[in-house]
C-alpha cells in the first residue's frame, strides 16, 4: 500500500470517527445507561455575578432580567463586576445598589481582564452557588428554581443551562447554528452520561466551595468546568433550562469568536493535564480528546485528506470521486463566501461555507496557541 494511501485512510478515519463515530458511540451508550434519577426540591442561596466593561447601554436590562427571577428576595444577591469601566456603567449600578439591597457593585480601579473581575467577585460573594452569566444573556424567570433542583444531587458540580442564538438569516448563521445545535446535542449526551467537562459562558452555575481562581489567560467555561471534574463531580447540562445569547452575525464577527475560544480551550485543557488520564478520567479523558482535540485538528485531517487524494486521483476511480466530491464541496464553500451578504443565500452554500469558517478558526485558534498568544481583556 502506498503511503499517500495509507495517510488518505488515516485523515479520512479520523474525520468520520470525530463527525459520526463519537457522536454515534455516545448515543448508544446513553441509550443503554438508563434513564436521569428524578430531581428533587432544593433551595441554596444564590450569587449572580455579572462582569461588565462599558456596558451603559445593556447593564440596566440585565439587572432588571436577574431581579424579575422567581426565586426568595432574601436568597439571591447580584454581583455587577466592573472591569475598570469608564461609561456611565458603574453609576448605573449604584443607582439600582441604592433601590435594591441586593445589588452590588464590585469595582476593579484598573482593566484586570472578564477573569480578574469574575474573581473579585466571587471572592466577595456569600451565596452557596455561584451563577455566572454575561451583559447580554437574557434567561426565563424559572432560572433559578430549576437550577436549584439540580443541586439537590450532591455528586453534581456545576450545572449549564442550554444556550439558544439567536439567529440572523445570512450564510453564517444559518451554518452555525446548524453546528451549535450539533454541538448541543454532544454536550447533552456527555453530561447523560456523566462525562461532560464544557459549559458555556453564557450561563454556569457551581458551588462556591468548588470555585478556584480563574487564570486570566482562560475563561470561565473553559476551565471552571474542568475545576468541578479534577474535584470528583459532575458537569450537568440541563435541556429544561434556556437562556438566550446572540450569535455574531458577520463573517469576521464568527472568525475571531471561533479563533478565541479555540486558542482558550486549547492552553485550558492543556494545563489540566490530570483531565487527560484515561486511567483516572476515562469518560473525561475520552469525551475532550474526541470532541475537543480531534476537532480542533479537523483542518489538518481535511488538508490531508485533499492532498493525497490529489495526488492519488489518477490512479483509480474510487481516488477520483473522492478528491471530485471534495472540490465540489469547497466549491460550494466558495460560492456560500460570495453570497455571505445575501440574506437569500441557499443552505446547500451556506453550510459548507459556515464549516469552512469554523475549520479556519480551528486552524488560527491553534497558532494562535502555540504563539503564545492570549485574551485577558474582557472585550
Amino acid at each position: 500500500m502506498r503511503w499517500e494511501t495509507i495517510i488518505l485512510l488515516a485523515a479520512f478515519a479520523a474525520l468520520a470517527y470525530t463527525w459520526l463515530g463519537y457522536p454515534a458511540m455516545l448515543w448508544t451508550l446513553r441509550r443503554i445507561s438508563g434513564m436521569p434519577p428524578a430531581r428533587e426540591k432544593c433551595q441554596p442561596d444564590f450569587s449572580v455575578i455579572v462582569a461588565a466593561y462599558n456596558e451603559e447601554a445593556r447593564i440596566a436590562a440585565k439587572i432588571e432580567d436577574c431581579l424579575a427571577l422567581e426565586y426568595p428576595a432574601d436568597q439571591v444577591e447580584i454581583l455587577v463586576a466592573s472591569d475598570g469601566s469608564t461609561d456611565r456603567t458603574e453609576a448605573i449600578v449604584e443607582e439600582f445598589a441604592r433601590r435594591y439591597a441586593r445589588v452590588r457593585l464590585v469595582k476593579s480601579a484598573s482593566r484586570a481582564g472578564k477573569s480578574g473581575v469574575q474573581n473579585l467577585a466571587a471572592a466577595e460573594a456569600r451565596g452557596e452557588i455561584l451563577l455566572f452569566t454575561d451583559t447580554e444573556t437574557t434567561t426565563r424567570a424559572t432560572l433559578l428554581r430549576q437550577i436549584g433542583e439540580d443541586f439537590a444531587d450532591p455528586r453534581v458540580g456545576m450545572v449549564a443551562p442550554t444556550v439558544h442564538f439567536s439567529r440572523g438569516d445570512g450564510a453564517v448563521s444559518k451554518g452555525q447554528g446548524a453546528y451549535w445545535r450539533f454541538e448541543l446535542t454532544l454536550r447533552q449526551w456527555e453530561s447523560d452520561l456523566g462525562i461532560l467537562a464544557t459549559a458555556s459562558g453564557a450561563a454556569l452555575a457551581m458551588r462556591r466551595t468548588l470555585f478556584r481562581p480563574i487564570p486570566p489567560q482562560y475563561g470561565d467555561d473553559c476551565v471552571l468546568p474542568l475545576d468541578v471534574r479534577l474535584q470528583g463531580f459532575k458537569v450537568l447540562q440541563d435541556a429544561r433550562i434556556v437562556v438566550f445569547d446572540g450569535m455574531p452575525n458577520s463573517i469576521g464577527g464568527e472568525l475571531r469568536a471561533r479563533v478565541r475560544m479555540t486558542a482558550r480551550n486549547w492552553t485550558g485543557i492543556l494545563s489540566r493535564p490530570g483531565l487527560l488520564n484515561f486511567l483516572r478520567y476515562p469518560g473525561t479523558a475520552w469525551g475532550l480528546v474526541s470532541h475537543k482535540f480531534l476537532r480542533w485538528m479537523t483542518p489538518f485531517f481535511l488538508a490531508a485528506t485533499f492532498v493525497m487524494s490529489l495526488l492519488l486521483a489518477a490512479r483509480g476511480r474510487i481516488e477520483l470521486f473522492v478528491f471530485l466530491l471534495q472540490s465540489c464541496f469547497y466549491v460550494a464553500a466558495a460560492v456560500g463566501w460570495r453570497q455571505s451578504r445575501k440574506r437569500a443565500c441557499a443552505r446547500i452554500f451556506g453550510y459548507p461555507f459556515a464549516f469552512c469558517l469554523a475549520n479556519l478558526g480551528f486552524f488560527l485558534g491553534l497558532v494562535r496557541c502555540l504563539r503564545g498568544h492570549s485574551v485577558v481583556a474582557y472585550k
